[in-house]
């Protein structure tokens, strides 16, 4: 049983040292002794295995967890393949891809006359997999689409997998686009053995829906939206049950190859179209039934309740549940590069305003709307104002022929509600007044339109908001930049509307072309511009869009979409705004892992956390009738700062009174020690090292010393807590009276600090948490209970019952079914610790001869000690802004608990990169024999 508790120790003490070869050193000496002793001969062999352990790694991005292929022998389902055979001369080339297929199929082929299908019959019955042979001729209508749907749908229908392939060319590019169609034939046919591992995938995942290649490199990165196929789309989705989000980048297999699993896409066929549906052949480029289902696939698929599974571009066998869309190539080039490249033959730059030169601290238009409709009910009990206004915007829209007026939506819209004082004006002002809170220059992009010598600007945009209206939202960096405004309330033009560019140009005198424009609308700023005949645009990313574009970004999606709260989408609104600085000014910094500065890493990974547990900790006090938080050293420190912020716009806060209280778990640990009972808890968790190391790490150096006078033969004795806390307690109690005595006079000491610093008051602690024991022995050298606030708190914190109250934010252990293993706040305990520690060393205690406050070394560096500070000044930053968005409406924010933790888990899983400057961040855990330990995710 000894062994067993020495070499569980060991493994343990591997295990906090990151499982690898320093861990391993770390306690090899000891580990040797023990042998010697022993004669223990397996100990090393333990010591490997532990060295094996789970570590915290950097995540995949948006890889599927895949089960192994089935074999082809053991393959079931009934496989065919759909050709759609436009252009004759490449039957040769599709019949040598189809006979790589090493499995039975059935092959569906449409053709355009006879002279194809004969060609067709001969060359695909030669293939001797092909086990039936349907060819029909179609008509040239809904291309590629059409005959899969509708001249084909009885044999798909029958079918389990269906392939759908066809003779691309794209001659609407210009030329024939001859790489496409053969790196999609390759992704998809390139060999037997890639189509048996796509095969036996689908059959291995029966949720696996749909199989197609990552998108082409020449499929830019602004057309995995919805574009000029709003209208269609919306029709197709209103008969199949399915709700679009039109502001969201999507997935789908661009160029229309892919497997699919016939089940995903049964509610296409279930719609029975006709051919009739499909428009004539005008040889157009977007915005027909053939494109819409296109766009379509994707989104059917997941609503099917099916995964897609997208084949990398370099030719892996693996999928992922999300595309990258090309979005590496957008992050290739800086913006001033692209701007001053783009308007080489430029003679008219044109901007958009809002996402392109302004961004809002909401992260959708709707979610900013959303907040000021909650406004209004408060404080006009006006209900139903988003519903109302939208109502009433697009019936003068129609009425009016063009986009009306603010002033035109309100005066309508006040007639409308008809409630006592609430005027026109009432409601433009408002409305005004809001704006003009939640914008913000996009700074990265007025300094490249300047750099590109692009300034004064002529603003495009469609928008209620007048030119007077401009004038008084927009921050006056931005109003200085713009010398013309084309706003469609004004001119009646909308970019969305090809004929707006034509007319514009031809008025201009541009109609060669020359016209550049810079916007983020995908369909309105950058489509339009093209079909009109212009030049390239320039797009500019708009926030919202990141969270889909850059897969370490998209944990921060909320399920909800545009449709979250509000104040949901204020803190990622927030979040995404600083990431954006790094897109407008430095892209490939967010190429894979995007590297975080200190102020951002701050910025974005604290300061939403620490908001959230904040404003829970208020409601906490009030709930309890607490005067006073105490904000407990040194995780306090950010954490009393944060609430003073908090207090300048919080109402209830402002009522509380904060203190920052020097404690720890060694200050508070001595003072508490009043007879043997309270032994044990000097030995409770777990600590590898020296019994004189035991003592300065939770009794402090005095304690070490009168341990040592009374037992000087076992202060170097080795300890492995808590296997042998029995044995050490045994140890100490020749020692005891002497250390009660010692603890007695750090009792008054600290007692007199309480009487100072809390008085009458009504106090209550506040922490991260997770045993509660600076909480537990605060009550007891007191002798009185307490309450506590904290983050997280473990099993452990049972031992607070009779000493007082506590409560947790993101998971609390003592409640049955607490997912403590999985807590994202517990697995990166140390990184958060070391974010938030003090700029000083740990509080020991204090020197009972003069009542001085004593403190341990500070464990970093003077650069250290620097990167800390930006770390915090950028989380107070965050709270500024939002106090500076919503004022007093802080008191109302209600965050997802679960979602504020997700920037700390993405830092800390490796999925965002900390950079050097995290590096130099560290927390002490002397408490358990570890020392210092470095703040960066350890990652292999």
């Amino acid at each position: 049983m000894k062994l067993k508790r020495y070499v569980d120790a060991a493994r343990r003490s591997v295990q906090q040292h990151g499982g690898g070869v320093a861990g391993l050193w770390s306690v090899l000496g000891r580990a040797v002794k023990v042998m010697r002793a022993m004669g223990v001969h397996g100990l090393l062999t333990r010591l490997r295995a532990a060295s094996t352990v789970r570590r915290s790694v950097a995540e995949p991005l948006d890889m599927q967890a895949l089960p192994d292929p089935v074999p082809l022998e053991q393959l079931q389902l009934r496989v065919g393949v759909m050709a759609h055979v436009f252009y004759a001369d490449l039957i040769d080339e599709f019949a040598q891809a189809l006979a790589r297929i090493p499995v039975p199929f059935t092959l569906l082929v449409s053709v355009m006359d006879a002279a194809a299908e004969a060609q067709a019959r001969d060359r695909f019955g030669r293939l001797t997999n092909v086990h039936a042979l349907v060819i029909k001729q179609v008509p040239n209508r809904g291309r590629d689409i059409a005959p899969l749907l509708v001249a084909f749908r009885e044999e798909v229908m029958g079918l389990d997998v269906i392939g759908h392939i066809h003779t691309k060319k794209s001659l609407y590019t210009g030329s024939e686009q001859e790489g496409w169609r053969h790196y999609l034939l390759d992704s998809l046919l390139g060999s037997p053995e890639r189509i048996g591992w796509i095969l036996g995938t689908l059959q291995a995942d029966p949720k696996l829906g749909l199989v197609y290649p990552e998108s082409y490199h020449g499929v830019p990165l602004w057309a995995h939206t919805w574009l000029s196929n709003v209208p269609v789309c919306d029709a197709l989705a209103l008969q199949l049950g399915i709700a679009l989000d039109h502001q969201r980048y999507i997935d789908f297999p661009a160029g229309s190859m892919f497997w699919a699993r016939v089940d995903a896409l049964r509610p296409l066929y279930e719609l029975d179209l006709p051919l009739q549906a499909f428009p004539t052949e005008e040889g157009q480029v977007d915005g027909t039934l053939q494109h819409a289902v296109e766009r379509m696939f994707g989104v059917i698929t997941r609503h099917q309740g099916y995964r897609l599974g997208i084949l990398p571009a370099d030719g892996r066998c693996t999928l992922q549940s999300e595309g990258e869309r090309n979005v590496a190539d957008l992050l290739q080039t800086p913006l001033p590069e692209r701007l001053q490249m783009a308007a080489l033959n430029a003679r008219l730059v044109t901007v958009d305003i809002f996402d392109t030169l302004v961004t809002r601290a909401f992260l959708t238009p709707a979610g900013s709307r959303e907040h000021l409709a909650w406004r209004l009910q408060q404080t006009l009990a006006v209900t139903g104002f988003t519903m109302h206004r939208a109502s009433v915007e697009n019936q003068l829209r129609e009425k009016l022929g063009r986009d009306p007026t603010l002033a035109e939506i309100h005066t309508r819209l006040a007639d409308r509600l008809g409630l006592p004082g609430v005027t026109a004006d009432t409601l433009i002002e408002a409305e005004l007044a809001h704006e003009r809170a939640v914008l913000r220059p996009r700074r990265g992009v007025l300094a490249a339109l300047q750099q590109a010598h692009l300034v004064p600007m002529t603003v495009f945009s469609d928008m209620y908001l007048s030119t007077s209206d401009m004038q008084i939202v927009l921050p006056p960096t931005v109003k200085a930049e713009i010398g013309r405004w084309w706003i469609s309330c004004e001119t009646g033009l909308r970019k969305d509307a090809k004929a707006s560019w034509q007319q514009i140009a031809q008025r201009e005198d541009r109609s060669d072309g020359c016209w550049l424009h810079v916007g983020d609308n995908e369909h309105a700023d950058i489509q339009m511009p093209q079909l009109a005949g212009l030049l390239s645009p320039v797009h500019v990313l708009r926030p919202s869009a990141l969270l889909d574009v850059l897969p370490a970004l998209r944990p921060l999606r909320h399920g909800l979409g545009a449709t979250a709260a509000w104040p949901e989408q204020l803190w990622r609104g927030l979040v995404v705004n600083r990431f954006v600085e790094l897109l407008d000014t430095a892209p490939q910094q967010l190429l894979g892992r995007p590297q975080l500065q200190p102020s951002m890493l701050g910025y974005v990974v604290l300061g939403p956390l620490l908001l959230d547990f904040l404003l829970h900790a208020t409601d906490v006090a009030h709930r309890n009738g607490i005067d006073q938080l105490l904000f407990l050293s040194r995780e306090g420190f950010l954490l009393h700062q944060a609430f003073e912020r908090l207090q300048g716009c919080h109402a209830d806060a402002a009522t509380l009174m904060g203190s920052y209280f020097l404690a720890s778990r060694r200050a508070t640990l001595l003072p508490s020690l009043q007879s043997v009972e309270d032994l044990p808890r000097a030995l409770q968790g777990t600590f590898n090292g020296s019994l004189r190391q035991l003592l300065q790490a939770r009794l402090g150096d005095d304690a070490a010393a009168v341990v040592e006078a009374a037992l000087p033969e076992l202060i170097r004795r080795d300890v492995f807590l808590p296997e042998m806390s029995g044995e050490v307690a045994q140890w100490l109690l020749p020692a005891l009276p002497a250390l009660l005595d010692l603890a007695a006079q750090q009792r008054q000491a600290y007692r007199t600090y309480w009487a100072e610093t809390v008085g009458e008051r009504t106090p209550m602690v506040v922490d991260i948490g997770y045993a509660g024991s600076i909480q537990r022995n605060l009550a007891q050298l007191l002798q009185q209970p307490l309450g506590g606030c904290y983050m997280a708190l473990n099993e452990g914190a049972h031992a607070l019952q009779g000493q007082g109250w506590a409560e947790a934010r993101y998971v609390d252990g003592r409640l049955p079914g607490a997912d403590v293993e999985g807590s994202m706040l517990l697995t990166h305990d140390l990184l958060l610790e070391s974010l938030l520690a003090a700029p000083q060393g740990q509080f020991n205690g204090f020197d009972t001869a003069t009542g001085a406050q004593c403190f341990g070394a500070m464990e970093l560096s003077t650069e250290g000690v620097h990167v800390l500070d930006e770390v915090h000044q950028g989380a107070l930053q965050f709270i500024d802004d939002v106090c500076t968005a919503i004022g007093g409406d802080v008191a109302a924010l209600s965050f997802d608990p679960q979602g504020v933790q997700l920037p700390l888990h993405c830092l800390g899983s490796g999925r965002w990169n900390g950079g050097t400057g995290l590096a130099l961040l560290a927390t002490d855990d002397a408490f358990t024999g570890r020392g210092t330990v470095n703040a960066s995710p350890r990652s292999s």
